[in-house]
């Protein structure tokens, strides 16, 4: 489900961490309005706050232009004024275009741990971000009040598939991965094999001492679920395998290889041959079948 229109302004709302920017990046490159970058246009560096009037003048513009264009818009910022999504609103329907809220649905703790690894140019007070989380907390129940016409969570939206399918079209088809499995590797992995906007929206699920790690490509709750294999005894040969339903009709989970954003596409469309499929649970079924005849 994606109710979001098209032309539209899209208005993000959410506190700092609660990844409005990994969700924002599943709208194509000029759709994107960031307030992060135009810190960064008008000032060199993304964390200058001093420049965040510069950078709001020059946001506006540029949505201003657009908008008059009827060109669909994503307000990448916290928006948690009230004054601040009065103006977005006001301007998309001088426009005649409608107004339409995202609200993150990250919890208080979450934003706090993703803000805290953020570079110390990027981190926001502890204090801000929790002051961000109430004023949404208290906003969220009157958005509609306020004059949007489309209010939706994150959880809401099926993002997912627009990122693979950008990821799709811009990959270098020869692009491969060295197989390198320090623990950096392990942190870059997901943009060599899969791309830069892909590898914004994975991250890591279980990491186990001698075990293969797990991870998640997601986006709200539209994920797909990513195991690194690394039993080969060639590291040439390790790679990356995606939870699929098991074509044998066990409970599974079942694995197919995925080596480039094509075949997570596949996955996602449940469009993958089937011979490549492995059921673990089949497979131990089947020898201990073998054994007791």
């Amino acid at each position: 489900m994606n109710p979001i229109p098209e032309p539209s302004v899209v208005v993000m709302i959410g506190a700092s961490g609660s990844g409005k920017s990994t969700l924002t990046r599943t709208w194509p490159a000029d759709y994107r309005l960031e307030l992060d970058s135009y810190r960064w246009a008008v000032s060199g560096d993304a964390g200058d706050q001093e420049a965040t009037a510069d950078a709001v003048a020059l946001l506006d513009a540029v949505l201003q232009r657009r908008l008059a264009r009827g060109l669909t818009c994503v307000v990448d910022a916290t928006n948690t004024r009230f004054d601040v999504r009065k103006q977005l609103i006001e301007v998309a329907h001088t426009h005649q275009l409608p107004a339409s809220a995202i609200v993150m649905t990250t919890t208080l703790e979450q934003c706090l741990a993703r803000n805290a690894r953020r570079p110390d140019n990027r981190r926001v007070p502890d204090a801000v971000v929790r002051h961000q989380f109430q004023q949404i907390a208290a906003a969220r129940p009157g958005l509609r009040a306020e004059g949007f016409d489309h209010v939706v969570t994150d959880d809401q939206l099926m993002r997912l598939r627009p990122l693979l399918q950008r990821s799709v079209d811009r990959i270098h088809p020869d692009q491969q991965a060295d197989g390198d499995h320090t623990e950096h590797a392990r942190r870059i992995l997901a943009r060599r094999f899969f791309g830069e906007d892909l590898a914004d929206a994975f991250h890591w699920t279980n990491l186990r001492p001698n075990h293969d790690p797990v991870g998640a490509l997601a986006v709200g709750r539209d994920e797909i679920t990513l195991v690194y294999r690394t039993s080969a005894p060639d590291p040439m040969d390790w790679g990356f395998e995606a939870q699929v339903p098991c074509l044998g009709g066990c409970a599974g989970p079942a694995w197919v290889p995925v080596r480039s954003p094509m075949d997570l596409l596949a996955v996602y469309d449940d469009d993958f041959p089937e011979d490549v499929v492995r059921c673990d649970r089949c497979i131990t079924a089947g020898v201990a079948a073998r054994e007791a005849v």
